[in-house]
């Protein structure tokens, strides 16, 4: 899909200082050891958990996932063991959730679906309001305080029929959804994610079509759904006028609550001079947007991060020299440090990271994910950001969206032809001991990275569940069966990456242009984004 001579527009007319595509400063050196060895010690106030979401795993949902999924619109699905069963969280939730004790988490991050509560406009299932509750003390009674989100990447099939979020009628009808939750479990949360990752959903589906109910694509009407004015702003706004009338509502019940946003943010790159405009106007519209609508209403701000993509053209560029997850997110730890540092600098709040996982079949490189990410994000605490938990996505193998059973995030393998068993990866057992402990040391680090080496210098090959097009381009589509990518040599620990260059003769001209813009800010000076219900409240 072409969505980037808008941007280009754009960034000629506007300016380009949009602020985020991160000039690549350095990051500070890892701790020395201890004389315990430890190069890591979040302290006892610092939460590990785990997520997870109703799309991905809940039996018995008859939602608008299953129903494209039935349509032949995901990758990865028909061709697996009853894949409509996903893992059963509705009918057995104690498998996961004593899997999430086992691990050590102190935390635990799940959903509520719309549509299971509310089948039809103006109908509500009150047997699942009550089953939802109960699973909510089913994580009580585990030790594990609650993270519950309204809106994850799955609306009613009734409400993408009149319009979906672009409509200002979605966000009077979730309102009735979200206050029906408080009134019958809000005394059980702790922590509030009214909406995950807003503005991805609302790209894919609206401007892009390739989540439900996949809009047929135009790509006239994906530059227009893309721009300032159109359904994709449109669609940010209405949410956050009702996460602020959300967040009144849910503290006029419950003063000892914390409510916040689980926000996506990737580190995007261009791999090209000439795709600079592009990466910048996608890191502008994706980055802030949001965040600067409701953050007057939050309590704190979560992000979820999982690597970067570099822009090329109308696609992503796999690049030979980087690693990358099965899903083909670039590895990047060294990223998550700056995102932080960036946010903290612009809304000193509380963060917390709601979700960080890696796509990872065989288990080669997610044990040094997970300690290279963390080493992350205590830096940025030693360097003054107030991070209060790490949610690590997710516990077990499940359905991944439009990419369906391809991608393994789990630290936990799921056999689909057996009944849904599980086996714990490895790493299963390294976040158990982080997140018991709260520490990490140079011996994990080490055994972690040496994993890692070994299994690059062998050769050994990984699933990659992104098709390899020519000239080594991948799409936003997933594939029923992977295709094989060997394990990269490249050092991609935190404080060790070494930047790659765009890739052509004006890239270093191109460089220094951008990173003057970057650090101007100029676009926020044009443009503001606003709610319209914000202003009522």
């Amino acid at each position: 899909m072409t969505l980037f001579i808008l941007p280009v527009l754009a960034i000629l007319l506007f300016g380009t200082g949009i602020g985020f595509i991160q000039q690549r400063e350095s990051v500070p050196p890892v701790t020395k050891p201890a004389e315990n060895g430890v190069i890591a010690d979040f302290g006892n106030d610092f939460m590990f958990g785990l997520a997870t979401a109703p799309a991905h795993v809940e039996d018995d949902l008859d939602d608008a996932w299953l129903e494209f999924a039935n349509r032949g619109k995901v990758a990865a699905w028909s061709n697996h063991h009853e894949p409509h069963e996903r893992l059963k969280f509705w009918s057995e939730p104690e498998v996961e959730l004593e899997l999430a004790r086992e691990a050590g988490a102190k935390l635990f991050r799940l959903g509520v679906d719309w549509q299971r509560v509310m089948p039809k406009a103006g109908s509500v299932n009150e047997d699942a309001l009550q089953r939802y509750s109960d699973i909510l003390t089913m994580v009580q009674e585990r030790g594990m305080k609650v993270m519950l989100t309204l809106f994850h990447h799955s609306a009613p099939t009734w409400i993408a029929e009149k319009g979906g979020w672009p409509e200002a009628s979605t966000a009077e009808e979730f309102l009735k959804f979200g206050k029906l939750v408080v009134d019958k479990m809000g005394s059980k949360v702790d922590y509030w994610t009214i909406f995950n990752e807003p503005h991805v959903y609302t790209l894919l589906t609206h401007c892009a079509g390739v989540w439900p109910p996949g809009k047929p694509f135009s790509t006239l009407n994906a530059l227009v759904c893309f721009s300032p004015f159109g359904a994709y702003a449109h669609s940010l706004s209405n949410m956050a006028g009702t996460h602020k009338e959300l967040y009144a509502y849910i503290h006029s019940k419950k003063k000892s609550v914390s409510v916040g946003v689980a926000h996506h943010v990737g580190h995007i790159q261009a791999h090209h001079s000439w795709d600079l405009p592009a990466a910048l106007y996608n890191g502008y519209m994706s980055t802030f947007w949001f965040v600067d609508l409701v953050v007057d209403k939050c309590d704190f701000i979560g992000l979820n991060y999982y690597g970067q993509e570099f822009i090329s053209g109308d696609g992503v560029a796999i690049l030979p020299s980087e690693e990358y997850s099965d899903a083909g997110r670039g590895v990047y730890p060294d990223g998550l440090y700056h995102i932080l540092m960036r946010y903290h600098r612009k809304y000193p709040v509380k963060y917390m990271i709601t979700e960080n996982g890696v796509s990872d079949s065989l288990d080669v490189i997610r044990g040094s994910y997970l300690i290279e990410h963390l080493l992350a994000i205590k830096a940025a605490m030693n360097s003054g950001v107030d991070v209060g938990a790490y949610v690590f996505w997710t516990i077990s193998d499940n359905w991944e969206w439009a990419d369906g059973y391809c991608p393994k995030f789990g630290l936990v393998a799921v056999n689909r032809t057996n009944g849904l068993a599980r086996e714990k990866r490895p790493s299963f057992n390294l976040f158990q001991s982080i997140a018991e402990t709260g520490k990490i040391s140079q011996q994990q680090r080490a055994a972690a990275w040496s994993h890692v080496r070994n299994a690059a210098s062998s050769g050994l090959e990984r699933p990659f569940c992104r098709q390899l097009e020519v000239g080594g381009m991948t799409g936003a589509f997933g594939i029923d069966e992977p295709v094989p990518r060997k394990v990269n040599l490249k050092d991609w620990r935190f404080g060790e990456y070494e930047v790659p260059h765009l890739s052509d003769s004006f890239g270093e001209y191109a460089e220094r242009i951008y990173k003057t813009v970057v650090n101007a800010e100029l676009l926020s000076m044009f443009w503001t984004p606003r709610s319209p219900v914000a202003q009522e409240l």
